[in-house]
């Protein structure tokens, strides 16, 4: 069986690995012509590791050992329980780079799969065989494609119709600095909620720190005379002291910048012989840490649902089963966390930081149990 993979990002290639390992010859079609991701760093939550493990895959990763959330001045809202994390759900918690990651895949599966400036547009599921069209006028056959194309996939676009994706009226500025001169300790993260906007700092390997501020902003707005990293600092210049020296200290060249969109989950992600993974079937928010984990738990119930089943309508059928109601409550909790991060009004930040630290470990813990927990097969 020949599968078709649109897209080489974090879900693509693991997925790539997972079908493969089922026994499906892969083949990979990705529209950048080299492989390559800056600024990025992933949070990698239990559930993560676990598919990690499943996967066979092996990335360097800085574990982190405390995680404080505090307002904007620096107080502090809550301290999340780790320790506690980490038992209950088998692994500690962990940020990579997104290259990092990426490589490791791409390790484990081998480059023979990979086709680079090949993007799918289109396909037609009416044959005896799946046919897929290229960007270049080419096409391709294979006997079920998975569409892990982002947030924009041409795949979803065709298979869902659900149009395009919606601007949630912020910017995400990202930079990547060497940790030398910081105050940031190792082993350490934090994340400071504002009005309106937040900052958030942890430790790479390689005594590397990576960091995020997400501000509300119109859409599209282009870079100031300064460009990114002069509007970043003025953006954070009467916070907590560390973060305008981590903006001050990253090189203008290391700060990207880019809107914020998602979609509101969706209630199929497959027909016939095609189905979807990744971004490309739930898009969220960065505020709880889930994609890369949920992209990589996709891949592992796809390839265990198609070594179980060989008919792919109903592999994808057990697919969906196994992942929406999980990967879609990953959804909810970061909408609504993202939410919680864009109020402005004064008096309803203070009780959103009061309720924060008022939020006992154990309800936490069970909220979290829905999408670290081990999944039911």
């Amino acid at each position: 069986m020949r599968a078709l993979i649109a897209g080489a990002g974090v879900g693509g290639l693991a997925t790539g690995i997972a079908l493969r390992s089922a026994g499906l010859e892969v083949k990979i079609f990705e529209r950048s012509r080299e492989m390559r991701e800056i600024g990025a760093g992933l949070m990698i939550w239990p559930n993560g590791t676990r598919a990690l493990e499943a996967l066979g895959v092996e990335v360097r990763a800085m574990t982190i050992d405390r995680l404080f959330f505090r307002n904007w001045r620096g107080r502090l809202l809550m301290e999340p329980p780790l320790r506690e994390i980490s038992e209950r759900y088998g692994s500690k918690v962990a940020v990579v780079h997104r290259a990092d990651l990426q490589s490791a895949l791409l390790k484990s599966l081998g480059r023979e799969v990979l086709t680079l400036g090949a993007e799918i547009t289109g396909f037609d599921d009416a044959g005896a065989q799946l046919a897929v069209k290229l960007r270049d006028g080419t096409s391709d056959a294979g006997d079920l494609l998975i569409g892990a194309d982002g947030l924009r996939s041409s795949v979803r676009r065709q298979l869902l119709a659900d149009g395009d994706p919606v601007y949630l009226g912020a910017s995400i500025w990202r930079g990547m600095v060497s940790s030398e001169g910081l105050p940031l300790k190792p082993g350490f993260g934090v994340n400071w909620i504002g009005r309106g906007s937040e900052f958030l700092a942890f430790h790479l390997a390689d005594q590397r720190i990576y960091w995020a501020g997400v501000t509300k902003e119109p859409r599209g707005e282009k870079a100031g005379p300064g460009g990114h990293k002069q509007d970043a600092l003025e953006r954070f210049a009467a916070w907590e002291e560390d973060i305008p020296a981590v903006i001050a200290a990253t090189e203008p060249n290391a700060i990207l910048r880019n809107d914020m969109y998602d979609r509101p989950p969706a209630r199929s992600w497959s027909r016939g012989r095609v189905t979807l993974t990744g971004d490309a079937a739930h898009p969220m928010t960065p505020n709880q840490g889930q994609g890369a984990c949920q992209a990589l738990e996709d891949a592992v119930a796809l390839g265990e649902s198609l070594q179980r089943v060989s008919d792919v309508p109903k592999a994808f059928e057990m697919y969906e089963k196994r992942r929406m109601r999980r990967a879609n409550r990953a959804v909810a909790m970061s909408r609504q966390a993202s939410r919680g991060v864009h109020i402005e009004n004064p008096l309803l930040c203070a009780l959103r930081d009061g309720l924060a630290g008022a939020l006992p470990h154990r309800v936490l813990l069970r909220m979290l149990d829905g999408v670290l927990a081990a999944e039911q097969t």
